[in-house]
């Protein structure tokens, strides 16, 4: 049986993930919500073990750059944001720590966006079964 609702803030007061932003895409459907969430979370564990200090340009950019695009498909723009700003932690621009402290960053981000999705997941998860 499909349930589906509203993806709405209503199910969250945390600012981590715009869900109207994210409803343009999933047009309110709870399981396709679901399966996209999934996907980021697949994408931030593959691209994630990129996210070194030490890396290279190319990797670097690379990683913050798949970061930023699967951040942006589910609505959690304040990480896509950080990795917009990881991305120019190349070259030149490459500044004595900065790295370091831009990995501490979105690592700290990824986990409020992964915390979110576990809590629309489980009200979504109480509001399927009381609707059994």
């Amino acid at each position: 049986m499909r349930v589906g609702c509203l993806v709405s803030q209503t199910m969250t007061d945390s600012p981590e993930i715009d869900f109207d932003h994210l409803n343009r895409y999933v047009g309110g459907d709870a399981d396709l919500t679901r399966e996209v969430f999934g996907l980021f979370r697949n994408q931030v564990e593959m691209w994630g073990r990129g996210l070194r200090a030490d890396s290279d340009d190319e990797v670097w950019s690379s990683v913050a750059h798949s970061l930023k695009g699967s951040a942006r498909a589910v609505g959690a723009m304040e990480l896509a944001n950080l990795c917009e700003g990881a991305e120019t932690l190349i070259g030149d621009d490459r500044r004595p720590g900065a790295r370091e402290v831009a990995v501490e960053k979105l690592e700290h981000r990824i986990s409020q966006v992964l915390d979110e999705i576990a809590r629309w997941e489980y009200k979504d998860d109480m509001r399927r079964l009381k609707s059994q």
